[in-house]
Formats: C-alpha cells, sequence, structure tokens
C-alpha cells in the first residue's frame, strides 16, 4: 500500500499517493484499479483518472467505462458524462476549437463529438448542446430536441394570386397563332384530350403562316413566347429557306395546354396554349385561370372561337405553298409533346446542355423566345418558433419594439444572429436602457483595450507604464526600494492569477532588463510562452510552505532554534524579490521546458546550482552531458545562438547576471547541498545545516542581483522618459 492514504468514501475506498501517482485501496489494502496521474471522486460513485494529459471515467471495481481516452470528461449525473477533446489551432484548424459527446457509465456512447459545445440543463434533466452555434437540447432516454426546429419540412404556399397575375403577363401581351401541320400516324382522340398539359420534348419548328391544311393534322399553337428565326438576318442570309418558311421555333422545354381539338372536312386542330413551366405544375388544370386566358382576348369571341374560325376560313383557301415544301413539311412531320415511339414525353423539365452546338441553339431560342419561367409566387414559411417578446430574453430590451414579422429580426439585429440569441435566451446585445452598455459593448471596449496592450507589449511601452506605476503606487517613487520587497504581497497586480510569475511586475521587468540578453524579448512574447519567467531558487521542498510567517512545515518537523525558523522565513519572502528571478526561452521537449526542468525530480529539485552545472556541460560539452537538456537547449538553439560553446555559457552567465553561482573559471559552484524535508533517513543535523547554508547563500546573493537588476532598470527608465 502506499505511504500517504486519505479518507475513505461511500464506495469503502480510499485514494493514495506514491511516486507521483494514484490508486484506490480498499479497507483490506487491496488495490482496485491500475495507477494513474491522477484519480477524483467524480460522481455517483465514479471516478475521474487521468494518464497524461487523457481522462476517462472509472468504476468502483476498477475497470474503465471508456474505450477511447480523451482530452476531459465531466461529471457523472443519472448515469451520464459528458467528454471533450481539443482541437489544436493549426495551419487548417485557425482557431482553437472543443467538440463534445456524451455517454453512460456502462460505455455507451450516446452521441459521439459533434458539439461545438455542451452543458447540463439547471434542472440536471437534459444537456444543451451546439452545433454551429445551433441550439439542440439532448435528454437522458438518447432523443434530441431541435428547439428551431429546423428538423421538421419547410411549409411551402403559393400565392396564387401574384401566380395567376405572372401567368396572365407572361401569356396574353403579344400573343399570336403559329401553325405546324402533319400526316404523322397519331390518334388524336386518344392523345390529345382538353386540359392536358404537354412539353414539347425537341425543338418544335412552327411558321407564322398557312392556309387550307394539306395534312390531316394541325397543330395551331397561341404563344407569345416563340423564337422569331425568320426575322433574324443573319439566319436568313445564312438559310434563305428560314426567311422563305417564316420559321419560327419553341424550346423543347417549353410547355402547352391541350384548349380545343376541333374537327373541320376531314381534318383536325389541335389547339395549344403557350405556357410557362411553373403554370404547368401550378395551375394547368385550374380551368378558371385558362378561362380568363380564353377570354381575355380583347374582342367578343375568345381564344378557342378564334381558333375554331381560323379553320374555318383556311379551309375556304388554297393551299399555302410552304405545305407543299417536302423539306419544310419534313420539319413539321414529328406531333408535338410525344417522343419517337409517339409516346407522351415526361412532363418534368429535362436537363438542357452546358457547351456544344446544341447548348448555343438552346441559349439562341431561349434568349429570341424571351421564355424564361415566372418567379417569385412561392412563399417558404419556417417552422420558427417565435412567440412573442413576453417570457424571452427580448422583454425589456430596447430594441425589442423593432422585432420583424415572425423574428425576422429586431432594431439591433438581422434574422440569423436574432433568432440564434432568441432561442438561446442569451443575448449579448441585450439593452434596457439606452445609456447603460449592453455586453457587446463592454466586450468590444475590453477587446480594444487587449488589443491596444498587445501593441504595446510588443515594444516597451507597456512594460515601462507598469514598472513606472508600481514604483509611483508602491515604492513610494523610489526605485531602491525593489530590492527588499516582496512582490507577492501585490496581488493586485495578478489579474486573478495566482502565479507570481505571471504578474505583470514581473513580467514587465524581466523584458525591460533582459531585453538585450534575448532576441525580440518583449512582455507579448512572454505572454505567448515563448519564453517563461520564474524563480531561481525555491524553498518548498527544503523548508516546506510558509504557514502564516509563523513557522515552515517542513523545517517545523526538525525542531529547528528559533533563529533558523526566523531566518527561514525571511528568506522565503526573500525568494519572492526581484534577484531571485530570470527569464528563459520556453519552446517544449516532450513535456519539459527550460524553466520547469530545474524542478521536475528526481534531476535537480529545483537547486539552482546542480541545473547550472547540468546546462555548462550542455552548452560548453566538459562533462558528461544530461541528454534531456541538450534536447531542451536544442529546441531553443534559435534563442540560444549566442551562448554556444564554453565562451557562451560565460556571455549567458554574464547576461542574466549568475556570477555569484559561478567559480573564478566560470564554473558553476556546489552550492546547495541535495536535501529535502520528506528525504526518506534524513537525520536533523544534516537537514538543519542545509536549511542554514540555503539562508547564506541566498542572504548574500539574491540582494547583490536585485542591485544589478534595478541598476539597469534605472539606466533604461531614465532613457526613455
Amino acid at each position: 500500500m502506499a505511504d500517504n492514504l486519505y479518507d475513505f468514501d461511500n464506495n469503502g475506498l480510499a485514494r493514495a499517493y506514491k511516486d507521483c501517482k494514484w490508486a484506490l485501496f480498499d479497507r483490506c489494502g487491496n488495490q482496485v484499479g491500475e495507477w494513474y496521474s491522477y484519480i477524483e471522486e467524480w460522481g455517483e460513485g465514479f471516478y475521474k483518472i487521468e494518464q497524461g494529459a487523457k481522462k476517462n471515467i472509472m468504476r468502483p471495481d476498477g475497470t474503465v467505462v471508456l474505450k477511447a481516452w480523451h482530452n476531459d470528461v465531466f461529471k457523472v449525473k443519472h448515469g451520464f458524462f459528458l467528454f471533450s477533446n481539443t482541437i489544436r489551432k493549426s495551419k487548417n484548424n485557425p482557431k482553437t476549437r472543443y467538440t463534445y459527446g456524451l455517454a453512460h457509465v456502462t460505455g455507451d456512447v450516446i452521441f459521439p463529438m459533434i458539439f461545438d459545445s455542451a452543458d447540463w440543463l439547471e434542472k440536471g434533466d437534459g444537456i444543451y448542446a451546439e452545433i454551429n452555434s445551433k441550439p439542440y437540447i439532448l435528454t437522458l432516454d438518447g432523443s434530441v430536441y431541435d428547439p428551431a426546429r429546423d428538423h421538421l419540412p419547410q411549409k411551402i404556399n403559393i400565392d396564387y394570386k401574384e401566380l395567376f397575375e405572372k401567368f396572365a403577363n407572361w401569356t396574353l401581351p403579344g400573343l399570336q397563332f403559329f401553325y405546324r401541320d402533319t400526316d404523322a400516324p397519331v390518334v388524336i382522340d386518344t392523345t390529345y384530350h382538353v386540359g392536358d398539359v404537354l412539353r414539347a420534348g425537341f425543338f418544335v419548328d412552327v411558321t407564322t403562316k398557312l392556309y387550307r391544311p394539306a395534312h390531316k393534322t394541325r397543330f395551331l399553337i397561341a404563344s407569345a413566347h416563340a423564337a422569331m428565326m425568320c426575322e433574324i438576318e443573319e439566319l436568313c442570309q445564312q438559310n434563305p429557306d428560314v426567311k422563305k418558311w417564316n420559321l419560327c421555333t419553341f424550346h423543347f422545354n417549353s410547355y402547352f395546354k391541350v384548349m380545343d381539338v376541333y374537327e373541320k372536312d376531314g381534318v383536325t386542330q389541335v389547339f395549344l396554349l403557350h405556357i410557362p413551366a411553373a403554370a404547368a405544375f401550378f395551375i394547368g388544370h385550374d380551368e378558371t385561370a385558362m378561362n380568363f386566358v380564353n377570354e381575355a382576348t380583347g374582342q367578343e369571341s375568345s381564344l378557342i372561337d378564334m381558333a375554331r374560325k381560323s379553320l374555318d376560313e383556311k379551309m375556304q383557301m388554297e393551299v399555302h405553298p410552304r405545305s407543299l415544301d417536302k423539306e419544310f413539311c419534313a420539319r413539321m412531320e414529328h406531333p408535338i409533346g410525344l417522343d419517337d415511339d409517339f409516346y407522351p414525353v415526361p412532363l418534368n423539365s429535362a436537363d438542357e446542355p452546358e457547351e456544344g452546338a446544341i447548348a448555343n441553339l438552346s441559349n439562341m431560342i431561349h434568349n429570341l423566345a424571351d421564355d424564361a419561367d415566372i418567379q417569385d409566387f412561392i412563399n417558404v414559411e419556417d417552422n420558427y418558433p417565435y412567440h412573442g417578446v413576453e417570457g424571452s430574453v427580448c422583454e425589456g430590451c430596447i430594441y425589442a419594439n423593432g422585432i420583424q414579422g415572425h423574428g425576422e429580426g429586431c432594431g439591433r439585429l438581422f434574422i440569423k444572429s436574432f433568432r440564434e440569441r432568441y432561442l438561446k435566451g442569451r443575448c449579448e446585445y441585450r439593452k434596457t436602457d439606452i445609456m447603460s452598455p449592453s455586453l457587446f459593448e463592454e466586450m468590444d471596449k475590453y477587446h480594444k483595450r487587449k488589443e491596444k496592450d498587445k501593441t504595446e507589449k510588443s515594444t516597451d511601452t507597456f512594460a515601462l507604464r507598469v514598472v513606472r506605476r508600481f514604483i509611483d503606487e508602491h515604492l513610494d517613487g523610489d526605485i531602491n526600494k525593489l530590492m527588499h520587497t516582496d512582490l507577492y504581497a501585490f496581488q493586485e497586480d495578478n489579474n486573478g492569477d495566482t502565479e507570481l510569475t505571471r504578474t505583470n511586475i514581473i513580467r514587465s521587468i524581466m523584458a525591460l532588463v533582459f531585453s538585450d540578453s534575448w532576441p525580440d524579448l518583449t512582455v507579448q512574447n512572454i505572454e505567448q510562452y515563448n519564453y517563461c519567467c520564474s524563480m531561481m531558487n525555491e524553498d518548498v521542498r527544503l523548508s516546506g510552505s510558509n504557514i502564516a510567517d509563523q513557522y515552515m512545515m517542513g523545517l517545523q518537523k526538525f525542531s529547528p532554534s528559533k533563529e533558523l525558523n526566523e531566518r527561514a522565513i525571511r528568506t522565503n519572502h526573500l525568494l519572492h524579490t526581484i534577484g531571485n528571478f530570470w527569464v528563459l526561452p520556453n519552446k517544449r521537449n516532450d513535456k519539459d521546458t527550460l524553466s520547469n526542468y530545474k524542478d521536475t525530480p528526481p534531476h535537480y529539485r529545483g537547486y539552482m546550482d546542480k541545473y547550472l552545472k547540468a546546462m555548462y556541460v550542455a552548452i560548453s560539452g566538459h562533462g558528461k552531458v544530461d541528454m534531456r537538456m541538450k534536447g531542451l537547449l536544442y529546441k531553443n538553439r534559435k534563442l540560444m545562438n549566442d551562448y554556444q560553446g564554453l565562451d557562451g555559457f560565460k556571455r549567458l552567465v554574464h547576461n542574466l547576471m549568475l556570477e555569484e553561482y559561478m567559480d573564478e573559471q566560470s564554473i558553476p559552484k556546489d552550492i546547495f547541498p541535495m536535501v529535502w524535508s520528506y528525504m526518506k533517513g534524513l537525520d536533523r543535523d544534516t537537514y538543519l545545516s542545509a536549511v542554514a547554508s540555503f539562508c547564506d547563500f541566498c542572504e548574500y546573493a539574491i540582494p547583490r542581483r536585485s542591485q544589478r537588476i534595478i541598476e539597469k532598470l534605472s539606466i533604461i527608465l531614465k532613457s526613455n522618459r
């Protein structure tokens, strides 16, 4: 069993810690499950386990719930838990983002990681999730509720008044008769019925004038949208027959309504009305609309009457010469609306060619005929659940009076933005008073300030301002007081961060004082983790934590003298002064950086002298090289370019003010014994001697380095007034 055992929980299990690993043990001392990087109770008797950066859920019997490990798992509720992965910023992914899924403690994945965000509802009876800003509610029975109702088909509403008006305007203006006679073997009675709608199916050639039919069937077409080929001079010059025949053409996707079938003296006339495609599908069988067009001739007789009268009159005439032209008759031979086997052409429009001679002919006919289909008579109604202002996020908002229709925007937002926020019940633009800033306005102001800070942090402007303000506000204008100032005492400079080395004052001083030591060292580059500020000497392993300035926890176990106890407390504060901080390149090799490798057991345990010696060997090549140190230096080789070889190490020592750690040959001295308060078999005298030695060096070296930093900082401040 491990040495450090925590309290037993409701499962009768206790967490145990040993050699940076965690495991569970029962009351009999039996281990449950494996050793992990970390274990924590995670709701309903389950545990979160960590294996490096990956996490999972473990059952009380030690079995792992999910087959795959993820970047994060969230607490178990009602037997369910969310899990998540992080997709880092890359060339293909411009912004770091997170994906979420839902699983059950049985190991079943209910929803894979398809959500951009997910969180339990306040009552814990479901989960609120989003995909591309669209909200979804995940229920505990595995179903999904879509508040936007996008899963429902949209409602199509035909504005028949608008359609009828457009139909009439397309059909009537410019309406005239066109002729096409044929002796094709088609049975008119069984093929063409009054009221039928048909599609041409081929390019239909017609003429503007014929007399007495020389064939048994005549197609008479009333249209305002024929392609008048005979009026194009260039075509008539290329083929004189076009002019001779008064040739006109309808497109193969033209639609016709059979208005009348009339027989006279052995000749059958099929009267067709050319109609737009939309009318063929939406009002093709609406007799009211067709009767209107039939009667809207502006004369006493209808279109059908005029068509019948036309045949009656022409039966009294001679045959027109065109009707005897074999080539002309061959072009008119095939019946309209029938395929090669004399079956009706499918009503749905055929695909039109996009290239080649046929495509050119198709486009020309459309352009000459001006036969584009009618548009804008179909209204699509969505299923958006807008229920008014009351009880919504819009209630009380000054922009609510501008809400349009069925939630098509408000006085501040367009339709998409408005609907997203209305559904979520959260709106950063919400304002209850014109003078009070909205969350958006506050965030906009914040981001502008951050952008300004970023620009200033990329130069010395920000650092100079922070340092000057700190001296004026905390040091009574005297920079020399910085030498003995415990920087940990100024929490207001931490910006909510409890880590001392991340404060603006330390980053600013490091960026100013050591700007000539490291390439492009600025506060911005420190914040971007290109460099890292850290403490050089630390006492947490040697003396333990400072308990209210009364005693050091680790030291207390060895019954120190009052004098040594007080020295250890003073030294603890001394470690927080500016002379105990440095800045190093921060590129990682595996999990380590130059900064954190010093504090990583079991190698150096935070002791500067041992760490500097390893750095000296790796840079100069004199001695047995720590390969992890060498790898870190190689990873940061671009920033370490000026510090190669023995001369480079001496230059590094001088630039970072590390002479107190070196002997006369600039080789790191052995200063501290490798002792820590929890070391097994450590006797009292050895330990107390190590604490005294640590205090001796820090009391001497740190103030001297602080003085040098202050002197250099003073010069920088004066030269940048």
